[in-house]
């Protein structure tokens, strides 16, 4: 299985928009938000950043997104999606060992933000070293993953 990283573009924005647009609409429990200042917000923030995230290749192939940046003292995994034909691959697990050795040359823990209801992300996490370390509004968990766990 091979699987490589090339930057997005601004022609990836659209993608990474209806993605993130898709997950919120699926699992937010929080209906009383105005969720169009969300989306607006969140498509601002992926303008912003196109070019910080990464496209995921498997066998060649584009099959996800992922968003890595310095938060504070440690670096937060934002916007990570593996299209849904080529989840359950282990494709999912080997980009978070990719985030791993980031992780490690930069000695800095790992977080990030998943909605509780998505079981199938929060497990994807927890199999790979992430805690729970906080329930925000019963909405979203907030996992870590120190860099002394972190695996090479």
């Amino acid at each position: 299985m091979e699987i490589t990283f090339k930057n997005a573009t601004t022609s990836d924005v659209d993608r990474v928009f209806e993605l993130n647009k898709k997950l919120i609409s699926n699992y937010e429990t929080n209906l009383n938000l105005d969720f169009e200042k969300v989306f607006d917000w969140v498509k601002r923030k992926i303008e912003k950043n196109i070019e910080n995230y990464e496209c995921i290749y498997f066998n060649g192939i584009k099959v996800g997104y992922f968003f890595l940046h310095t938060e504070g003292e440690r670096l937060e995994l934002d916007d990570f999606f593996i299209f849904e034909k080529f989840q359950g691959k282990g494709i999912g697990t080997k980009v978070l060992g990719y985030i791993d050795s980031i992780a490690k040359k930069q000695n800095k823990d790992v977080f990030l933000y998943v909605f509780t209801k998505n079981h199938r992300a929060v497990s994807l996490y927890l199999r790979n070293g992430f805690e729970i370390v906080e329930n925000i509004r019963d909405s979203r968990y907030i996992m870590n993953k120190p860099v002394n766990s972190c695996i090479l």
